[in-house]
């Protein structure tokens, strides 16, 4: 990094204990020309995991560089209290700098044991995941997890999201049938007539004959999943 930024005026406002002069610091470090450096250093120094690190893991899908890029694999990591929401802002803010070469990240995020951490995951394979066939059957798997919690903690949305990945990666008809006969099958349980009704009508009960279902438009669902999370969040507050 060029020594011609104040780099070292803004590590010292970072390292501030007024949460203000913290703030300050991360914009001054998203508009500085190595931001991605910068904030992914932040990222990595912060013990701050309730407040600053989600605020620095999120402004840095905005950004690009191999060095964020690893910042946010640590941070998919880390464990203990507080830490569920950093991972699940940086699962999406890999999948906004990465697109479809996220998709080893998200299927970490997937398997792994924490429900809304799996839940990001969906998100991000929806947003942008590749349609390889580990990623069609675990989202497929987790649809169903889905549908045997008790009480789901973004309403009907996880369902939602499965179902916007899944039914962008039909490529195979056998999947096509798959889906669709699962759809109406678990129809009530599924509970999303509105979602279908919009972006895939044909999949509901009252569609064509399974082998006449058509695909849906594959942009259209994916344009669905990114708004408004994949939105880029632009300069902090300072």
């Amino acid at each position: 990094m060029s020594d011609e930024c104040d780099h070292e005026t803004i590590f010292t406002a970072f390292k501030s204990r007024r949460s203000a002069r913290r703030a300050e610091a991360i914009r001054d470090a998203y508009i500085d020309p190595h931001a991605d450096q910068l904030l992914a250093q932040m990222l990595d120094e912060s013990a701050d995991l309730d407040f600053d690190k989600v605020v620095i893991a999120g402004h840095l899908g905005d950004l690009t560089g191999a060095v964020g890029d690893d910042a946010l694999r640590r941070a998919t990591r880390v464990s203990g209290r507080g830490s569920r929401d950093l991972r699940c802002a940086s699962l999406l803010a890999l999948t906004m700098r990465l697109g479809t070469q996220a998709t080893p990240d998200l299927l970490a995020g997937l398997a792994g044991s924490d429900a809304a951490v799996k839940d990001y995951a969906v998100i991000g394979l929806a947003g942008a995941g590749a349609g390889n066939n580990d990623a069609w059957k675990q989202v497929f798997d987790y649809l169903r997890s889905v549908l045997r919690r008790k009480r789901r903690a973004h309403g009907q949305s996880e369902v939602a999201f499965a179902l916007a990945y899944l039914a962008q990666h039909l490529a195979d008809p056998s999947r096509r049938s798959e889906l669709v006969a699962f759809i109406r099958g678990h129809w009530d349980a599924l509970d999303e007539a509105g979602w279908f009704a919009q972006l895939w009508p044909d999949a509901s009960p009252d569609g064509p004959h399974l082998d006449s279902v058509a695909d849906p438009d594959r942009e259209l669902i994916q344009a669905w999943a990114r708004e408004p999370l994949f939105r880029p969040l632009g300069v902090p507050k300072g």
